[in-house]
């Protein structure tokens, strides 16, 4: 039973006040997400300068698509990480990206050996648990591409897997991760 004061009841008062433009409701949402956001931001960009812009593209991003926003499809934070996921992965994906990213040396390449902090953030939809509970091929596949923001490619190079078997078991991980996630419903 939802009460007048629920999480979900000024979630949804807060997504109406956004959608009518209110200046007050952005404020908030700010401060709600902001940093959730960057936290997912620079788990991909990995420089706290790019972060901190991509943040600010996230949110005129979501100031201007907050009218697309449909509760039915999923929660607003869930839609909120998608942007700035999506942001993030678009940056590092870019040609200036890519070219720094030769350049760094090779002690702040991204490690393989723990997964990505983002995951904490998941916690409460239960991912965390779901993902942690793959065998390890699998959950890497997650952790890469999903989490550090690689493509299938550059997983099959840096794990020296081909890449027919990367999206086999990108395939497997999800069908699995499913499962998990049905059984915790």
């Amino acid at each position: 039973m939802e009460t007048f004061d629920s999480p979900a009841n000024r979630e949804k008062v807060l997504i109406g006040r956004l959608q009518k433009g209110e200046r007050s409701a952005f404020a908030e949402l700010y401060d709600r997400y902001g940093k959730s956001l960057y936290a997912v931001i620079f788990e991909v960009v990995k420089t706290e300068a790019d972060a901190e812009n991509l943040l600010q593209d996230c949110f005129v991003k979501i100031w201007r698509n907050i009218g697309r926003y449909d509760a039915s499809k999923g929660r607003l934070y869930t839609w909120l990480v998608i942007i700035a996921r999506r942001l993030a992965l678009d940056f590092v994906r870019s040609a200036y990206f890519l070219e720094r990213r030769m350049i760094r040396e090779e002690e702040t390449a991204v490690s393989l050996e723990s997964p990505a902090p983002e995951m904490r953030h998941l916690e409460y939809i239960g991912l965390e648990s779901a993902v942690d509970r793959l065998d390890a091929p699998l959950k890497q596949m997650i952790d890469l591409q999903y989490f550090k923001g690689y493509t299938q490619q550059e997983v099959a190079d840096e794990t020296g897997l081909p890449l027919g078997t990367v999206k086999s078991r990108t395939r497997a991980a999800f069908m699995r991760l499913r499962q998990l996630l049905s059984l915790d419903s």
